[in-house]
């Protein structure tokens, strides 16, 4: 089901904040605003409600194109239309050089490439927005990209039950616990989970 409630609402995506459909790039928003954090040490669009978040987008990011206004549901295109015009901020001035370690010319080279990406994943119109694909080659991560991971099948749940029983808080800390000891365990004995058969 859609639902506006996908996303811790800092890092919702703009088409969730409006109530239109999304696609699998609604993701690489809040990756963007995942990144904008950990860069700037505080939060790109803190707001407070859902409208004083579509308010913080735009304040930085500027007024969306008319093209994606016409997308939006009538009482929603109203409402965005009647607010005031925003220019944005240029990414050159929301991610400055000092924001990023620079010790060398390559530094520099990735530093631009940082900010180009964000520039790519902070776009209000999902349209317009990079794709997973396109994201996963980009030159800033493209070296850590593996295609055997990417393309991997998901984990599989060991216990597909777990989630369905009732646990209260304190039982939930202490099977996370469990699991971690006994991943660590066997990490330091040089078996993985994978490698383990029950």
């Amino acid at each position: 089901m859609m639902t506006p409630y996908v996303v811790t609402r800092y890092y919702r995506a703009p088409e969730v904040i409006l109530g239109m459909k999304y696609k699998e790039n609604v993701d690489l928003w809040s990756v963007g605003c995942i990144m904008a954090e950990m860069i700037c040490h505080k939060v790109l669009f803190p707001g407070k409600d859902y409208i004083d978040q579509w308010n913080k987008v735009i304040e930085i990011l500027g007024t969306p194109s008319l093209e994606f206004m016409n997308r939006l549901m009538e009482t929603v295109r109203n409402y965005v239309m009647n607010k005031p015009q925003y220019p944005g901020v240029s990414f050159t001035e929301l991610f400055p050089d000092w924001a990023f370690p620079s010790e060398s010319e390559q530094d520099k080279v990735k530093t631009v490439q940082a900010r180009d990406l964000l520039s790519k994943m902070l776009v209000i119109d999902p349209e317009s927005r990079i794709s997973v694909e396109e994201a996963l080659h980009h030159p800033y991560i493209h070296v850590w990209y593996d295609p055997a991971e990417a393309d991997a099948p998901p984990p599989q749940i060991s216990d597909k039950q777990l989630e369905e029983r009732e646990h209260t808080i304190e039982q939930w800390k202490e099977l996370i616990y469990d699991e971690v000891m006994d991943w660590e365990e066997r990490n330091k004995n040089g078996l993985m989970k994978e490698d383990c058969s029950g």
